[in-house]
């Protein structure tokens, strides 16, 4: 995971980002570069992670855009279930009694497909 933005930053990306997205390249209904309804919430370079904010299937759940290929969601459903990971992960790195590890979701990349 990239660095969080600031609330300016996501801003910032976001426009950038809608700017020069185009909706009415054929190649963005097959392999997204990136989609109206995501919000950026870290990243670097152009790389962004961002949150679906979007109805449907994939709401709320976290994806990332690269700067240079197509956008795939990341196998977390929401920003929430992230932060949990993180924090149950800070607080019981060394904890070798901890009966339950903490562990990211599956991680599978989907190709996102409006139709």
């Amino acid at each position: 995971m990239r660095p969080l933005y600031s609330t300016e930053g996501i801003v910032e990306i976001r426009t950038m980002r809608m700017r020069i997205w185009g909706t009415d390249d054929p190649d963005q209904r097959d392999d997204p570069w990136w989609g109206a309804p995501w919000v950026p919430f870290a990243g670097r370079d152009g790389d962004e992670h961002f949150i679906d904010v979007g109805p449907g299937l994939w709401h709320n759940h976290l994806g990332r855009a690269a700067h240079d290929d197509s956008a795939h969601f990341t196998g977390w459903p929401s920003l929430a279930t992230w932060l949990h990971a993180v924090t149950q992960a800070m607080l019981h790195h060394d904890d070798r009694d901890h009966v339950e590890p903490v562990r990211s979701p599956i991680r599978f990349c989907v190709r996102v497909v409006e139709r």
